[in-house]
């Protein structure tokens, strides 16, 4: 049964984002394409793979990609070149690049390269006892909603989005519209929250939705920013 609608500063639905927000890369979010290289007898650095990644994906981010997401095999087959570009990028032959790109692709959706924060366990509790309703939508792989499930906090969402089955990427407006149409709530009662200020904050915000940005490393009132998922409630409760 859906829980009643809550009347905390007129909130129904809480986004939120997946990577950074509700959980962490274990032992750090380039990890896949460390272990990818490394088994191809590579060796790079954290940094390096982050550079790698940005010099393919700056471009491409907040692109649409509709063709690419009409099913799972299309799908891989376009986010797989972007890896191969990624790897190509951090040293590895021709020859490795169609194993290494599965490699990442397994790891990027495994379990156990992940931790949920501490602080998402007790607030989404809070969040679900005070009868608000929850979703996640992230710029994020396929099986998203499998490895939200393996992580053990499916439990706590009504709705699931990602951006390789919508076929937009934040910070379109199309992934959050699609999301707000998905849980029939309008943008004035829905709230995103996200670590992201361009893709999350600013994006949200673009189409009517209210926003709120976790820093992990601060917290400001003045930039609505907070730094643990727990200040969620104090914020929805008007305690700022």
């Amino acid at each position: 049964m859906r829980p009643r609608a809550s009347v905390l500063s007129g909130f129904e639905f809480v986004f939120f984002d997946f990577a950074g927000t509700l959980v962490e890369g274990v032992p750090c979010w380039e990890h896949p394409q460390i272990v990818a290289c490394a088994e191809c007898g590579v060796t790079v650095t954290p940094a390096q793979v982050k550079a790698a990644i940005w010099k393919v994906w700056g471009p491409l981010e907040g692109c649409a990609h509709v063709e690419a997401s009409r099913d799972e095999v299309t799908y891989s087959r376009w986010i797989g070149g972007i890896e191969r570009q990624i790897l190509a990028g951090l040293g590895l032959s021709e020859s490795a690049l169609d194993r290494a790109a599965q490699r990442v692709m397994e790891l990027q959706i495994a379990p156990g390269s992940y931790r949920v924060y501490p602080d998402a366990w007790p607030a989404l509790e809070a969040l679900r006892r005070r009868g608000l309703r929850l979703g996640i939508v992230s710029n994020f792989a396929w099986r998203l909603s499998d490895l939200v499930d393996g992580l053990g906090v499916a439990g706590h969402f009504e709705l699931i989005l990602t951006s390789a089955r919508v076929g937009y990427r934040k910070p379109r407006p199309e992934i959050f519209e699609h999301a707000l149409a998905m849980a029939g709530v309008t943008p004035d009662r829905a709230l995103y929250v996200g670590d992201d200020p361009a893709c999350d904050e600013a994006g949200a915000r673009a189409v009517g939705m209210h926003s709120l940005l976790i820093d992990r490393r601060r917290a400001s009132r003045r930039d609505r920013r907070i730094r643990r998922l727990t200040a969620l409630l104090n914020y929805l409760e008007g305690g700022w």
